[in-house]
């Protein structure tokens, strides 16, 4: 039988001491609010939520992600998708891997390769991006925010695979936001 709560417990634990930029708030606060707006709108996708940044924000691996997931009773077909989902969603254009080209072209890169993920993993990605466009709101300098908000409406337009209604509502924030600004 699958043990969610072990699996939340161990993501949390693989984030502790990790916090939400210009804030106190503990990282896995991100990773719950991601799980739980996607949970029900694609297959397995609290999981994927859950362990979304693990590739990219600790040290542990796609292989090490399979064999605890199955330890946490997830049949060997839930453990390929959610494992294969967050590969998906981990950022495959760094710096580290891409050291010659420029940040612009690395995130433009980014941008596209987002745009071709699975279904379930761009559902994720929307859950994400509410988190984020939410954070940036309320913690971002007026020049970042317009800026980063430009890219992730450009994102949104050409990531059309995943759950409409959560696309829908990452578009409202975008254009709420372009509202305000209006007025």
């Amino acid at each position: 039988m699958v043990d969610r709560e072990q699996l939340r417990d161990w993501v949390r634990q693989q984030h502790a001491g990790q916090l939400i930029k210009y804030t106190d708030k503990p990282y896995f606060e991100h990773l719950e609010f991601v799980a739980e707006k996607a949970g029900n709108k694609a297959l397995l996708a609290y999981e994927i939520g859950l362990c979304h940044d693990l590739f990219e924000e600790t040290k542990i691996s796609a292989g090490q992600l399979m064999i605890v997931l199955s330890g946490f009773g997830y049949g060997e077909a839930e453990v390929v998708h959610i494992t294969d989902s967050v590969t998906e969603l981990t950022d495959k254009f760094t710096k580290k891997v891409y050291p010659d080209l420029k940040k612009a072209e690395r995130k433009r890169k980014e941008a596209e390769r987002l745009a071709h993920i699975s279904p379930d993993a761009q559902t994720v990605k929307y859950g994400d991006l509410i988190y984020n466009i939410n954070w940036v709101l309320n913690y971002e300098s007026t020049a970042k925010k317009e800026k980063y908000l430009r890219k992730k409406r450009a994102l949104l337009n050409t990531m059309t695979k995943g759950d409409p209604g959560l696309r829908a509502e990452a578009l409202k924030l975008l254009h709420q936001d372009v509202i305000i600004k209006i007025i």
